[in-house]
């Protein structure tokens, strides 16, 4: 090959590469605004006031903002193109997460962490779209659309311990000053870096159309709702392993820490594997795996826990789960960008699915008890129903 192809094939690839890591930064955006202050709710709460709700209210605000934010900025990519809604959506974050660290009252924070939510979710959603739209095949796509996920489901579990991190030198809102030096650089790189790629774009009247047409696709909305109740457990998971470790089972919050990185690096190897087997098989393939090693372990978990089993077992079986997510979040994800649905769409559908289920799953385990007995059977029942919603999606994808 002459020097010259090898060079343009090197700049080309050294250019997608350099993509991938401004969008995993934007796919990282939201979920570390979720969680990364959680470790200091109470000292906020003693300083703006405000009893337990505002612990649960700033989280599920925020989550609800983040799935409704994708059902909004997906539709208006296909529209408008990637990169003026990715900087409108990158800005308002920026600044929402500036806006956080001065909040002075509990409503004050409240209404900001939804807008961080809302401008989160762009660069969620139209980083995948923007993968779909460099990407030479849907196997491709799937593939790097694994690196994003994955980011996205670790960034929940390692952000309470950089939170903790930052508050103890800076307090509680060098957390969210940090989210906005964060969300102005990643916004400079993205202008700077990133071109826009949509080549054609949608003629669609509006977003309420398009994702009425996108709801209309059964296979995509098979993969919407597995994800959808998939993360009913997950997000379960996220909020009771703390009170699991540390309350029922009686050990020091180091002792969390490691079981938490642990199941990260399980999930994070999932993935890895999973980019390996979505270049040779469907996404939903990798899905319904995921699907059923979940459902498997939340049913053992149950048991386990239920007979007063040994804890290095419950441990392995949380460990094997989160290993699961890592196949069927970013198997749901490749699946809906498969789809013959627009790309912001189908992106859109997806991730406010898991959004939502995220909200229902947060606060579900404190009204059933937040045991290690419960939290197995709560994952066994989302993953049975996901299972139904994954097979009628493979129904009419043969179709």
């Amino acid at each position: 090959m002459p020097i010259d192809a090898l060079s343009a094939v090197s700049g080309s690839r050294a250019r997608t590469i350099r993509t991938l890591v401004i969008l995993a930064l934007l796919t990282a955006a939201a979920p570390l605004s979720v969680d990364i202050y959680t470790p200091s709710l109470p000292q906020i709460q003693d300083e703006l006031g405000g009893g337990a709700w505002l612990a649960e209210g700033s989280v599920t605000t925020c989550l609800l903002g983040i799935a409704i934010g994708q059902l909004i900025w997906g539709p208006l990519s296909d529209r408008y193109g990637r990169r003026p809604i990715v900087l409108i959506g990158a800005i308002g974050w920026t600044l929402a997460s500036a806006a956080s660290a001065a909040a002075t009252t509990p409503a004050v924070l409240l209404a900001v962490r939804v807008a961080v939510g809302l401008c989160g979710a762009a660069g969620i959603v139209v980083a995948r779209s923007i993968v779909r739209d460099i990407s030479d095949d849907d196997r491709l796509t799937g593939s790097r659309i694994g690196m994003l996920s994955v980011v996205t489901g670790i960034a929940p579990v390692i952000a309470p311990t950089i939170g903790a991190a930052i508050a103890h030198v800076f307090t509680w809102r060098g957390d969210f000053a940090t989210l906005a030096v964060l969300g102005a650089l990643t916004t400079a790189a993205f202008a700077l870096f990133v071109p826009e790629t949509l080549a054609a774009r949608s003629t669609s009247s509006g977003a309420v159309r398009a994702l009425a047409a996108a709801l209309r696709d059964r296979e995509l909305l098979g993969a919407a709702v597995s994800i959808g109740l998939f993360s009913i457990g997950f997000y379960a998971y996220i909020a009771t392993s703390a009170f699991i470790v540390e309350t029922e089972y009686g050990h020091s919050p180091a002792v969390f820490g490691a079981v938490f990185a642990t199941n990260a690096a399980a999930m994070l190897g999932a993935t890895l594997v999973f980019r390996v087997v979505v270049r040779h098989a469907h996404a939903s393939v990798p899905l319904g795996i995921g699907l059923a090693v979940s459902g498997c372990n939340g049913l053992a978990l149950l048991v386990v826990a239920g007979v007063g089993g040994p804890q290095w077992a419950v441990w392995m079986l949380s460990a094997v789960f989160a290993a699961g997510a890592g196949f069927v979040l970013p198997a749901a994800h490749s699946w809906g960008q498969a789809t013959a649905v627009a790309s912001g769409a189908a992106s859109a559908l997806t991730g406010a699915f898991q959004f939502f289920g995220g909200v229902l799953g947060s606060p579900v385990t404190g009204v059933i008890g937040t045991t290690a007995a419960h939290l197995g059977g709560l994952i066994a029942v989302a993953c049975v129903l996901a299972a139904g919603a994954w097979a009628l999606g493979r129904t009419a994808r043969r179709r």
